[in-house]
């Protein structure tokens, strides 16, 4: 479990569309394999997992889920535990859904990415950690949140709510493990591609939110992982 949970953004500052029920399912029959997922999420937050001696680094990490929820366990909880072990202090990201009805829906995942390597930042002393030593990784679809963070870092995605909001939101490093990363027809994830800008996008709004083709010279170091097994 971790041992803080931090909400996203300041109380009542962002209000869940009507209706919408943050519940989490077990996809696993295994009582030693918990595969949990959590759908709609009402309120993004960093659960933070904090190591006995803290080496300076910090990773945010994305789990995936087709935008349709985002993965508790095995991209998230497992790995933390796992970095947490070898000193890294550890943030696991719910960031909300863009098929849960929110404003901006396709925009929401950024801003909550953004928001969240601002937080860290502005955390830095109270956790332990180097500002300047701020990693972001997501999988699936949360790779979609790591590559669109990578190259619209900059991106004016919401209004600045408070002092964390004048740090940066450009991560030192990312990672994108078999991450989405196009939004053409041909070759994109169908499920994240329909959550994230809906049946019938237009040609802009598939570019967009493909970050493959919003590369940049200023873009900060990419370790991308990809398998067949």
């Amino acid at each position: 479990a971790p041992d803080v949970s931090v909400p996203l953004w300041p109380d009542g500052h962002i209000k869940p569309p009507f209706g919408l029920v943050e519940h989490v399912v077990q996809r696993s029959d295994d009582p030693r394999a918990s595969d949990r997922m959590l759908q709609g999420i009402s309120l993004a937050r960093l659960d933070i997992f904090r190591p006995a001696q803290p080496n300076g680094a910090a990773v945010i990490l994305a789990p995936g889920g087709g935008f349709r929820y985002v993965v508790i366990d095995k991209e998230g909880y497992e790995l933390a535990r796992w970095l947490k072990e070898r000193g890294v202090t550890v943030y696991v990201l719910f960031y909300r859904l863009p098929g849960d009805g929110w404003t901006n829906g396709s925009d929401v995942p950024l801003a909550d990415a953004q928001r969240a390597i601002r937080l860290v930042r502005s955390r830095a002393k109270m956790d332990r950690i180097d500002p300047a030593r701020v990693a972001f990784g997501g999988f699936s679809a949360g790779g979609q949140v790591a590559t669109s963070l990578l190259t619209r870092f900059d991106a004016r995605v919401y209004a600045s709510v408070d002092s964390a909001d004048n740090l940066s939101a450009r991560p030192d490093a990312a990672v994108a493990i078999y991450p989405v990363v196009s939004m053409d027809p041909a070759i994109a994830h169908a499920v994240s591609r329909e959550k994230l800008i809906g049946d019938n996008p237009d040609a802009a709004s598939e570019a967009l939110y493909s970050p493959e083709r919003n590369v940049r010279t200023d873009q900060p170091p990419l370790w991308l992982l990809h398998a067949e097994d």
